[in-house]
């Protein structure tokens, strides 16, 4: 009987501790709330790179982003030596740099999550000459608007999922 009550002590303190440990897509307190349907939206033209994607710095900080219209996403890039967040641990598959770069689809890609770290082997796009996303402002590209709250960006999709990515902060939601 007393093995089986230190069995069940042990259970139960491991599930406790496990359940306080936050996980990559669990939100930050410090994540910017949705943005105001009255945010002033730029002339997304204004933006558009010799490829054909969105390129846009956050208020002239150290995160810049990438929204694609085809396929419909948005990676956002964190400078890695302004990050001041706990980088979450890398996964085994990735065999390039983790927590640095985050990727929100329009929709369910075939694989993985909506909104999730990104996998990278360098840059996913230079933010040499990007023009900046003034604090308080938006920019939307299909169904992809990011909006920028002070040095944080947000970007969301139309079924209310989310990324947001600044040096002190992330937050996903799936």
């Amino acid at each position: 009987m007393r093995k089986l009550l230190v069995l069940v002590t042990v259970l139960v303190t491991t599930f406790a501790l496990s359940s306080c440990s936050s996980g990559s897509d669990k939100p930050n307190a410090n994540v910017p709330d949705k943005p105001p349907a009255s945010v002033h939206k730029v002339n997304e033209a204004d933006y558009q790179n010799s490829y054909g994607s969105y390129v846009f710095r956050v208020a002239g900080g150290t995160v810049w982003c990438t929204i694609n219209g085809t396929p419909n996403m948005v990676v956002c890039e964190q400078n890695e030596v302004d990050v001041a967040y706990k980088i979450p641990d890398t996964p085994s598959t990735c065999q390039g740099a983790w927590g640095y770069q985050a990727r929100l689809w329009a929709y369910q890609p075939s694989m993985g999550k909506i909104a999730d770290w990104y996998c990278a082997s360098g840059l996913y796009s230079d933010p040499e000459g990007a023009y900046d996303l003034p604090s308080g402002s938006a920019i939307e590209v299909g169904d992809i608007t990011c909006y920028a709250s002070d040095v944080v960006v947000r970007c969301d999709n139309k079924q209310g999922q989310y990324l947001a990515l600044g040096s002190e902060v992330y937050g996903f939601s799936n």
